[in-house]
Parts: structure tokens; C-alpha cells; sequence
């Protein structure tokens, strides 16, 4: 199991501004998925109060696969408290009659596969832990009986500083306000360190090329969700 960690620096100025004016750190995770139809989640909020001139973000590879009635629509909290413990390469059956979710050992690799065996339709989806809390990072569709999705974790991750105020599992398909997109992909990339600053918005050191950043509104499922064929 990898440990992740992203910090934010932000000055002594920006801190008092950014507190005084309501902005909240919020997260979100990349994944590849074979279905479309599916969007992002708020996966954490770092709220207001909170913010310092160093804010940490860390996470593990460790999750829950999650079946839920809720609908896929922005702005609408996911209710993702129907979950079993899952690893990476596992497949999770939705069961028959109950619905309740079995997580067996027969998978693909370095993803999670979901196999509903229940004649009604779900939406499924992944929660993972970071900073002590496993929250869904993503949502997607899948019909009744004999329907699947693979859903495979992708370590990138997006943050933007908004006043709005947003839950952890709401679905958010346009970025509120600009953002940074962090790429942590490959052997040893298990940390990154970025500044804020609220004149001049994201960066770090070098400018190097893990950092992208994007303007607001963008459409975070296109930033956030890869469709696969399988």
C-alpha cells in the first residue's frame, strides 16, 4: 500500500485573505473508467478555518467500492454508505434481491470491477481514504442484471479554492473557479509540494511539468475521467 502527500504553501497574507473571504480547499481524483455517464465528487474539503500556511493532503491506496440509489446529477451529494472494503484487481458483485456488495478476489488488475446480479440499476463508485477519511471520489451508471464496470484509480488529482460551500460525495462536473491539476504518476512521485497565492495564482518551483492548471468552469469530467473500452 503507497502513501501519497501533496502539500499547499500559502504566505501569511494570503492565508488572512483567503480566511476572510470564505475560500475552502477542495480535492479531486482521476480515474479511468469503461462507462460513460459517470462524474467527479468532491473527495475532500479542507474548510476555511482550517487553512495554514502549509496544508497537507495525504492519502493511501485504500478502498471501498460503494452501490447507490442516488442519481448522478451536479450539485447532488452521492450516498455512498453501501460499501464493502475492496484492493486493486478485486471484483464486487451487487447481489441479488438485496443488493448488498460482495467483494471477491477475481478481478483485473490494478482495477476495481463491479458485476451487478440485481434487475435494478445502481450507481456505483469508489471511496478512498485521504487525511483519515474515506470519501467517493467518482459516480458512474451501471444497469440491472448482468451489467459491469471497471473503474481503475488514477494518481492525479485536481484542487481549487472556492467560497462556495460544497459536501464531500457532491457531484461537481464544472471546476468553480480556477484549479491546479497534479500528476503524481510513476515510481517514486509519491510527493509534491505547490504555492497559492492569491495575486498570482498556482505554482511550483522549476515550473515543473506534474503541474498543470485550469480556468474556471471547466469541465471536470473531461479533466477528471478517462473512458476505456473495457
Amino acid at each position: 500500500m503507497s502513501d501519497f502527500k501533496t502539500t499547499v504553501t500559502l504566505s501569511q497574507d494570503s492565508v488572512r485573505i483567503m480566511k476572510e473571504q470564505g475560500y475552502s480547499l477542495y480535492g479531486f481524483k482521476a480515474v479511468k473508467a469503461s462507462a460513460s455517464g459517470g462524474a467527479p465528487t468532491v473527495w475532500f474539503r479542507l474548510q476555511k478555518m482550517n487553512l495554514a500556511t502549509n496544508n497537507v493532503i495525504s492519502w493511501v491506496e485504500s478502498y471501498q467500492g460503494y452501490a447507490s440509489t442516488s442519481q448522478i446529477l451536479p450539485n447532488l451529494k452521492i450516498d455512498s454508505s453501501n460499501t464493502v472494503n475492496t484492493s486493486l484487481g478485486n471484483k464486487i458483485e451487487i447481489e441479488k434481491g438485496s443488493g448488498n456488495l460482495i467483494d471477491t478476489t477475481v478481478g483485473i488488475e490494478g482495477s476495481v470491477s463491479f458485476i451487478n446480479n440485481n434487475s435494478m440499476q445502481y450507481t456505483v463508485g469508489l471511496n478512498q481514504k485521504v487525511n483519515g477519511e474515506r470519501n467517493p471520489l467518482c459516480a458512474f451508471p451501471i444497469l440491472g442484471t448482468g451489467s459491469a464496470r471497471v473503474i481503475t484509480p488514477i494518481t492525479k488529482i485536481a484542487l481549487i479554492f472556492s467560497t462556495r460551500e460544497i459536501s464531500t460525495s457532491t457531484v461537481i462536473t464544472k471546476a468553480m473557479s480556477q484549479g491546479a491539476f497534479i500528476d503524481l504518476t510513476g515510481k517514486g512521485n509519491n510527493e509534491r509540494t505547490l504555492h497559492f497565492d492569491v495575486n498570482d495564482g498556482w505554482s511550483a518551483l522549476g515550473n515543473p511539468g506534474w503541474l498543470k492548471t485550469f480556468h474556471a468552469f471547466c469541465d471536470l469530467r473531461s479533466l477528471l475521467i478517462t473512458t476505456t473500452d473495457s
